[in-house]
């Protein structure tokens, strides 16, 4: 498999430069003068033998008196959210995934069903985006891989020790970028999907390696040239835009008198048009932890 077959939904569940020799770990202080925010990479799932996670990340959640982090998370754990997700990528006009996808896709997508016991009814009903969804998840819960993320491990963090959180962007813009995965290119979306869902273990392993290491250039090749080859329209919508619609909200972050905690999917922090990039762009400094 090349890195750039790799699945897009495992990308996005990471949702996804030279790297230092003596890196230590995907967290990233940013100062301007005596204004300190602390900036962490993060795995969406995880399983329990990650934890714990690197000692850096504690070090900087004692000093933070705010966490950010991409979305509302009791929203998108919520019922209502859960529903909102399964109406936006489910059929609703009458047409099924049969009816979007070329017989090879088809055939091929039947065959795992029956290989992981999946009922090819209730994929009938979901659209690619979501199958594709499902067969990352279904891999992943096979390797044990279907715990707590860094995210939701800081989340119920804070909610015990009553420490104020936010969020860049709502739960509904995130549902649109999941509704809008591979959309023109359903069949590639499902053959790769199906493809490399026997490579997910091997790959998950090199991915968090470079995460808790701190290695951008790894995680720009495992992560990013293949979206940006695979993928370039999603690629633009899911990393570059949000970068810069967050952007505005980090620099005015970095002018109050808080400490924050940011925590992104670490494909937004590596590459040029990465966070940190951007930052250092603007005449930031960024030290890594």
């Amino acid at each position: 498999m090349t890195t750039h077959r790799f699945g897009l939904s495992l990308l996005f569940c990471l949702a996804l430069l030279s790297s230092p020799a003596l890196a230590e770990t995907s967290l990233w202080q940013v100062r301007d003068g005596d204004r300190v925010m602390y900036i962490g990479g993060t795995v969406h799932v995880l399983a329990a033998a990650d934890y714990p996670l690197p000692e850096e990340f504690d070090q900087a959640y004692e000093q933070a008196d705010r966490l950010v982090f991409e979305t509302d998370m009791q929203a998108i754990n919520s019922p209502t959210f859960q529903l909102q997700m399964v109406q936006r990528l489910t059929y609703n006009d009458g047409r099924s995934l049969k009816d979007e996808l070329g017989t090879k896709a088809y055939d091929a997508l039947q065959a795992y069903s029956r290989k992981r016991s999946l009922p090819m009814a209730m994929l009938e009903q979901f659209r690619p985006a979501m199958v594709s969804l499902v067969i990352v998840m279904t891999e992943l819960e096979r390797l044990g891989i279907n715990g707590a993320g860094v995210d939701e491990h800081f989340y119920r963090r804070a909610q015990a020790d009553g420490k104020p959180v936010s969020q860049l962007e709502t739960p509904q813009a995130q549902l649109e970028f999941i509704a809008g995965m591979g959309r023109g290119q359903e069949d590639a979306l499902i053959l790769n999907s199906l493809r490399d869902a026997e490579q997910v273990a091997g790959m998950m392993e090199k991915i968090k390696a470079a995460w808790r290491s701190g290695d951008r250039a790894q995680l720009v090749k495992l992560g990013l040239e293949p979206m940006r080859h695979d993928y370039p329209g999603l690629y633009q919508d899911l990393l570059v835009k949000r970068n810069q619609a967050w952007l505005v909200k980090l620099e005015r972050m970095l002018k109050n008198t808080d400490t924050e905690l940011v925590l992104v999917g670490a494909l937004h922090l590596v590459g040029r048009e990465g966070l940190l990039e951007q930052l250092r762009a603007r005449g930031y400094k960024i030290i890594q932890q």
